[in-house]
């Protein structure tokens, strides 16, 4: 018992345990994920804000006339030494700034985390700077540029039909497909691929301000060119990138510094979610301590029957009276119920174990008490061995002998030893020899059935010798077969209703003052049923009081 409960404990701890660290982690989970969410919403109306504002550094030299949208959260736009240019709310002292603002708008230094689109050197690509074209450039080129694709090009859908960030159109020729040229079409070319004289000068300025930076840096100069977009390549990155934002800066409106608070002016972007740790414990011991509580309690009366039952199996190991009363449904009750069916069996099978050794004791005690006398009387000189004397004897002793035959028998049949030799038995022939044997018995039908002969005649010969012993000298004993079935019946005495269902016990008579030459020994229907069920088949009574008993056997087909 003390297995289960333990076992039964240990079950509801784990389970509790379980149940309590899943919980903490979906609660866990879920607070992160609104967390996040609520993150990225604010992420999202800040990206957009600044790409807001980095479109109006684009185009303009500085920060006047900038306007913040409004919304939720306050936004404070200052320069560089927190000098406020733009609030959406009032009444800000620059000291109560948070430390850190939540983004630097420069379009020259674009922040990854709110333009995740950036180029590598994070230049944003709009800015012309000193290369922007004047209107009448424009103009011009993009005249050339449409009639070099309607008139020198075989594919002009093939054209590319973007603009650089000042203006130029990009028209990359494919040689492969062009049209043959012409001198006008190599003119238009020519000036589609030249650079303007203001282009030239911010060009050459750009070489220099990169030469400038690889000489400081100890390294040889290197040749500035243009890629097929019109952008400026070298093979020194830093440099180039170093260079573009000097030559770029005086175009775009100096770097700004965006706060994002609540509407007093504190900071929103440090949001801080602390779990109550020794609270979590808590709950969870008391959690803990409930559900072990609740789990003594069922495994106490969990274990109750059990208990009940080990018990008893106690009282039926010493004799004692054993049956228990548990009236549950559950599977402990049946368990139940299946015990007190196992004791009452045994006390059944205990009973007739005792009343059969007390038959077997009486059934033995006559003919051994009745060879005793004589033999003792024979060896005083009382008596003298005559033939008729040793008739008597030897009729005893055959008695004894067919009581133990009987008796093995029955014993060969309960431990499945009993050889049957099957073979095709012709019932009418059997039939003959039966009434050979006993006068007044009348035989009908036959047939072939599958059977041990030897065998097949014990059980009819019991079963007629029986029927003979209960039918008055002018009644009628039948024994008949059809299809496999024989029958056996007379105008006996008949059985009564209560004492049908014990024919086929051991030592069983219905008139328990019948003696042994009045009711045999009590073993032949024992063995009828015995060497019937060993061949396979059944044997049924069917019996009235006053009006005769009959015996149905029903052997396997063959």
């Amino acid at each position: 018992m003390h297995s289960v409960l333990a076992r039964l404990l240990a079950a509801s701890v784990l389970v509790a345990l379980c149940s309590i660290t899943a919980t903490a982690w979906l609660a866990a989970q879920s607070t992160s994920t609104s967390i996040r969410q609520e993150l990225g919403n604010a992420l999202a109306g800040d990206a957009a804000t600044y790409q807001k504002l980095i479109t109006f550094a684009v185009g303009h030299r500085d920060w006047n006339g900038v306007a913040l949208p409004q919304g939720r959260s306050r936004l404070i736009l200052t320069t560089s030494d927190r000098k406020v240019i733009a609030d959406t709310g009032s009444g800000l002292d620059p000291a109560q700034l948070p430390a850190l603002p939540s983004a630097v708008v420069d379009p020259l230094e674009l922040d990854l985390a709110l333009a995740p689109d950036s180029p590598a050197d994070r230049i944003d690509a709009r800015i012309a700077g000193p290369f922007q074209l004047t209107a009448r450039e424009k103009a011009s080129l993009a005249e050339d540029a449409q009639v070099f694709q309607t008139r020198c090009h075989s594919a002009p859908e093939q054209l590319s039909t973007e603009t650089t960030a000042w203006g130029r159109p990009i028209v990359n020729v494919d040689r492969t497909t062009a049209a043959p040229t012409t001198s006008s079409c190599e003119e238009i070319e020519t000036r589609l691929s030249t650079l303007t004289l203001g282009e030239s000068a911010a060009f050459n300025d750009l070489g220099v301000r990169i030469d400038d930076c690889l000489r400081q840096r100890g390294l040889p100069a290197e040749q500035l060119r243009m890629n097929a977009n019109w952008q400026p390549v070298a093979a020194n990155a830093e440099c180039l990138a170093h260079a573009r934002r000097t030559q770029l800066r005086p175009f775009v409106a100096p770097p700004a510094l965006l706060f994002v608070t609540d509407p007093a002016g504190r900071t929103t972007q440090a949001t801080v979610v602390n779990f109550d740790v020794g609270r979590v414990v808590l709950v969870a011991a008391i959690v803990l301590v409930l559900t072990v509580g609740v789990s003594v309690l069922v495994a106490l009366r969990m274990t109750r029957p059990l208990r009940t039952l080990t018990a008893a199996a106690e009282r039926l190991r010493h004799g004692d009276d054993a049956q228990v009363d548990i009236r549950s449904r559950s599977e402990i009750g049946q368990l139940a119920r299946a015990f007190n069916d196992m004791a009452a069996h045994r006390a059944r099978t205990d009973a007739q174990r005792k009343a059969m050794t007390s038959d077997i004791s009486h059934e033995l005690r006559n003919p051994l008490g009745t060879i005793r006398s004589w033999l003792e009387g024979a060896r005083d000189g009382l008596v003298e061995l005559d033939r008729t004397t040793l008739t008597s004897l030897l009729d005893e002793a055959l008695v004894l002998q067919h009581l133990i035959d009987d008796l093995q028998d029955l014993a060969q049949a309960d431990a499945g030893e009993l050889r049957l030799h099957p073979e095709p038995v012709d019932l009418r022939e059997l039939f003959d020899q039966l009434v050979a044997a006993h006068p007044g018995l009348v035989a009908e039908g036959g047939g072939v059935v599958t059977a041990d002969p030897v065998r097949l005649r014990q059980i009819l010969t019991n079963l007629v010798t029986n029927a003979f012993r209960y039918t008055p000298a002018d009644g009628t004993v039948r024994l008949s077969a059809e299809d496999g079935r024989i029958v056996v019946s007379d105008t006996g005495s008949g059985i009564s209703a209560e004492d049908l269902p014990h024919v086929f016990d051991r030592f069983w008579r219905a008139d328990r003052s019948r003696t042994r030459d009045t009711g045999g020994s009590g073993l032949g229907l024992a063995i009828v049923h015995a060497l019937v069920s060993a061949h396979g088949g059944t044997i049924t009574v069917e019996s009235e009081p006053g009006r005769g008993t009959t015996f149905t056997i029903t052997l396997p087909a063959r």
